[in-house]
This record gives C-alpha cells, sequence and structure tokens, in this order.
C-alpha cells in the first residue's frame, strides 16, 4: 500500500497530476492542503531532481507493459479530472505509454514542479488525504490531522533517504 502512496507522489511530482475543481473548502481542508503543499515544495528543494527523474525513468523502463498500464490506470484514477488545458501540456491522456510517460518525466524541473504543486486544489488533496486515512481503517474525525500528516510525512522521508542508507552501506564495504 504504501508502495502504491509512494508510487502516485513521485508520479505526481515528476508527472503533475491531482487536479480538481476546487469547490466549497473549509478552513481545516485549506490547512491541510497548504501542509501537504508546503510538505511537496520541502521535498522538491531537498531531493535531487536529476536523480529522481533518473530513478522513475528507470523503475518505468525495467516495468513490464502490463504493469506500466496498470499502475497507469491508478495514477489516471486520481489525474483524470484534471483541467484540460494542463493535461495537454503534459501530455496526460487516458492511454499514455510508458515511453510518453518518460518522455513528460524528462521535461520536468523544479520550476515546473513548483507551479504544479501550487496548482493542485485543497480539496484533490484533502480527498487523497481522507482516502489515505480510509485505508488505514481511520477517519479524519477520529484522528488528529496534524499527527497522521506528520506520520504520512516521516513514511516519505524514510523512503527518501532509505537509498542514501543503502548507498552509505554500499560505500563502506
Amino acid at each position: 500500500m504504501f508502495k502504491k502512496a509512494v508510487f502516485v507522489l513521485a508520479f505526481s511530482l515528476c508527472f503533475q497530476g491531482l487536479l480538481l475543481a476546487e469547490g466549497n473548502i473549509k478552513v481545516g481542508d485549506r490547512i491541510i492542503g497548504s501542509t501537504f503543499r508546503t510538505l511537496a515544495k520541502g521535498f522538491v528543494l531537498a531531493v535531487d531532481i536529476e536523480q529522481l527523474k533518473k530513478n522513475n525513468i528507470d523503475k518505468l523502463t525495467a516495468m513490464k507493459d502490463e504493469k506500466f498500464r496498470r499502475r497507469y490506470a491508478e495514477v489516471y484514477e486520481i489525474i483524470q479530472d484534471l483541467p484540460t488545458d494542463l493535461k495537454n501540456a503534459y501530455g496526460i491522456k487516458k492511454e499514455m505509454t510508458r515511453q510518453e510517460a518518460i518522455a513528460e518525466i524528462k521535461k520536468m524541473d523544479k520550476k515546473k514542479i513548483y507551479a504544479i504543486i501550487d496548482a493542485v486544489p485543497d480539496a484533490v488533496i484533502v480527498r487523497q488525504f481522507k482516502q489515505y486515512l480510509a485505508e488505514q481503517k481511520r477517519t479524519l474525525e477520529e484522528s488528529s490531522a496534524a499527527e497522521e500528516i506528520n506520520k504520512f510525512w516521516q513514511k516519505v522521508l524514510k523512503k527518501i533517504h532509505a537509498p542514501e542508507t543503502q548507498k552509505n552501506s554500499k560505500d563502506k564495504i
């Protein structure tokens, strides 16, 4: 499950998913949206974008076609409601090929990623966060939003630092 969340996060950071209509937003929802937007920007600031792109391109290249189609269908379910102009700008379509996805990832840079993060509506972030909580058999009302955001972010950080830990242990050998 966590791998799916990381895949969606990485894909959306490199490929800009997760946009829907804004609608009526509560103050708490704006806080959650703003918090995740800030965390995402912090991630982009701290991560080596070229290495992240390379890692994702390597994963896509090694992935079998069937697995790519299945994973892309899962991601597309989240990003299908993007505004048409944004989908067109990043070549997002229902039947994207692996080569098209790789080409779009290659075009990404920090400036583009920051712009996309800013464009993600609070409603979409909150919906994804609530879905994450539901998958963990909780609801937002039963838990502290700040605590859950922190737990989720700690998992993301562990994933980010895992390759460094493996690299450092290889360097010591």
